[in-house]
This record gives C-alpha cells, sequence and structure tokens, in this order.
C-alpha cells in the first residue's frame, strides 16, 4: 500500500489513508488532508501498513472520475457511446461491482454527481475521492488496473462533460434541454421509474398540444418497446387521463 501509495503521488495524485477493508477515511479531515508529501504519506502507512489508498478528485489532483456502477449502468453507458461515440482510451481500475474510469480534469469545474448521467454512473470531483488498488473494498475484493489501462489520463469527450455539467434546470429557464427527451425516448426505463418517465413524458407532448388521442398512442408505443417491463395498457390510459385533465385546466385558467 504505502509504495503504491508513494507512486501516485509522484504522479502528482493527492492521497490519504482510509480504514483498511473500508472507504471511510482514516485521517482528520478526510480527502481535505490529501497530499503528495513523501514524509506525511509514509508516516500514515508507518502506522498501519494496511490503510486502504484514497485518492482526492478534482483540480486538486487534476483528475475526475466516473464511477459505472454494475451491468445496467454498463448497458446505459454503452447506449451513450452509440449515440455520441466512444469514450477514449484512459486510466481504468476494476471496483467491486464496476469501474472506474479516469480523465484529466478540464477546463470547466466538475463535482460529485449521482446518476446524472445515466442510472447508475456518478462522478467524483472537487471535494471527492476514489479508492485505487490495491485497496480492499469493504466485500473484501481488492481493486485493481484494469487490463485495458493506459498511461495517461484522456480528455473526457464534449458529450461527457456536457451532460457531467448542464443545469439541473435544462437551459437555464426550466425546461429540460432537447438532448434530456431524445434520450428518454431512446433509452430503457428500468421498473421502479416508469410512472415517472411516462409521465413526464406525456406531459411534454400534451403541453405542445399534441392532440390526447396522439399522445395516448406514442406513449402507448412507446411504453410496449421501452419500459422493462411495459407497464399495463390500464395504467397509461390513466396517466393520460390524468395529465390530460389537468392540462385542459391549465389552458382554461389561461395559463397557455
Amino acid at each position: 500500500m504505502l509504495r503504491t501509495a508513494l507512486q501516485l503521488a509522484a504522479r502528482d495524485l493527492h492521497v490519504f489513508p482510509c480504514a483498511p477493508s473500508a472507504k471511510t477515511p482514516a485521517c482528520a479531515h478526510g480527502c481535505k488532508d490529501a497530499t503528495t508529501d513523501v514524509i506525511a504519506i509514509q508516516a500514515w502507512w508507518r502506522d498501519n501498513p494496511d490503510y486502504n489508498i484514497g485518492i482526492a478528485t478534482g483540480a486538486v489532483s487534476n483528475i475526475f472520475v466516473v464511477d459505472v456502477d454494475g451491468g445496467t449502468a454498463e448497458t446505459a453507458l454503452r447506449k451513450l457511446e452509440e449515440g455520441h461515440g466512444e469514450l477514449p482510451q484512459t486510466v481504468e481500475t476494476i471496483t467491486a461491482r464496476g469501474r472506474h474510469i479516469y480523465f484529466r480534469y478540464p477546463q470547466v469545474p466538475v463535482g460529485n454527481t449521482v446518476g446524472k448521467i445515466a442510472d447508475g454512473i456518478d462522478t467524483r470531483g472537487d471535494g471527492g475521492y476514489v479508492l485505487a488498488p490495491p485497496s480492499v473494498h469493504p466485500s473484501g475484493r481488492k481493486y485493481c488496473w484494469s487490463v485495458d489501462c493506459a498511461n495517461a489520463f484522456a480528455q473526457a469527450p464534449q458529450w461527457l462533460l456536457e451532460k457531467i455539467t448542464k443545469p439541473k434546470t435544462g437551459n437555464g429557464n426550466g425546461a429540460t434541454p432537447p438532448l434530456e427527451w431524445r434520450e428518454l425516448v431512446t433509452a430503457g426505463v428500468e421498473e421502479g421509474k416508469r410512472n415517472v418517465q411516462l409521465t413526464k413524458l406525456t406531459g411534454h407532448l400534451l403541453r405542445r398540444y399534441v392532440d390526447p388521442l396522439v399522445t395516448l398512442e406514442l406513449v402507448q408505443s412507446w411504453n410496449t418497446t421501452h419500459c422493462r417491463p411495459p407497464l399495463s395498457d390500464k395504467d397509461v390510459l390513466r396517466v393520460v387521463n390524468s395529465i390530460s385533465g389537468m392540462e385542459m385546466t391549465r389552458r382554461q385558467k389561461g395559463n397557455g
């Protein structure tokens, strides 16, 4: 662990100790204590050679990390790459359930996000950290460098940065950006999010004066092809009728 921590520090990655087989920082201020100072690093791991290695992400280490957590997340990432282009080869580690993809820190601030890129795909940037190999996950599995690991941190593609840094309010006036709508109608929706996404799509169509019967046909088709498993026709009809009623009330009140 000490040897690796020193090697990472030599690459200007700020490191700090985490508890053995855990993600909990083993220093007073967590990732804020991360450093490249050889003496400090040696002192930490002299206290406990089994400490895991934390890397502070963000501008401090000139990197950010995309955390792809599991099979569903990998599927979502592949769909994004099909639509926008493949991610470049870069430094990667294999985690207990997925992988960490490292990128060079860009000109725009990158923080920590959860599910903003897609379900199960998070980011660690300013104020965040990740564990580095050969740290041990709480499950007992060791982190390791990917066999496809590059020797340098690649620059993240523009489409990825846009997904990470775009405001939650969309285009600044509360509207959902076009890219998000395209993803909604092309990506699959897992159980647990079907009603929310169906309601969102129905409202979007009706607010743009698509006829309710046409809206029903469109969302039924989308439900059949993109929801896993599809909602029942009864549930789809219930959502469309409910949103149609609210939309008619809104128009009658003179709000558009």
